[in-house]
């Protein structure tokens, strides 16, 4: 059934928070984020956000960046990873100007303890002229957890130039098919996970 594997070599984007340094101009009390040289995914470090037993639905944690105009750019895109399992929505990323909240975007579901990359579609790109600040938000109450954020930046979404994995650095591998329910693994060689990386993937 699969006939290429593509993986996205560019694209324009904008860089808003590298996540090395921490969220720090607005954090309420029941959060404490360091700075985790250890655990992330771009950069030198991602941000480490714990939160404790007695936060409420509704905490922030927020961050000034030099104004910026990404009326141009149409999606966000960052990874993420809980310690808890989240469902859509249970966390939020706002990109606020002097106005206010300009784009408030769900953090789709979770998987405990696993990184996920997000990407999700601005709401009025014309509208983000003169970002100033990026906000995290404790959007539901999932009781005490750990949330790490990194490498949030916005692309261009048309911009995208793909280039093809040769056929000697993919297989898929259909064992495990049971039944009417079939599953199968895109298996990437070595060579094949350097040049894929960490891009997006595109199967055809």
């Amino acid at each position: 059934m699969i006939q290429d594997v593509y993986y996205r070599d560019k694209i324009t984007q904008k860089l808003l928070h590298n996540c090395n340094s921490v969220f720090d101009e607005s954090v309420d009390s029941d959060f404490a984020i360091t700075a985790d040289t250890e655990d992330y995914k771009t950069g030198s470090a991602s941000n480490k956000i714990v939160i404790s037993v007695n936060a409420t639905g509704g905490e922030t944690a927020s961050d000034t960046i030099t104004s910026v105009n990404i009326s141009k750019y149409d999606y966000i895109e960052f990874w993420i990873k809980s310690s808890v399992d989240t469902a859509d929505g249970n966390l939020k990323i706002h990109l606020v100007d002097a106005d206010g909240i300009q784009e408030s975007l769900n953090v789709p579901a979770l998987t405990a303890n696993v990184w996920k990359y997000c990407r999700k579609e601005l709401v009025a790109p014309y509208d983000n002229t003169a970002i100033t600040q990026v906000r995290f938000e404790y959007d539901s109450d999932l009781g005490a957890c750990v949330v790490h954020l990194d490498d949030i930046k916005v692309v261009k979404n048309d911009t995208a130039a793909w280039e093809k994995l040769a056929r000697n650095t993919w297989r898929v591998d259909k064992e495990g098919t049971q039944g009417v329910t079939s599953t199968a693994d895109l298996v990437l060689s070595d060579r094949g996970r350097a040049l894929a990386a960490y891009r997006l993937l595109k199967i055809v």
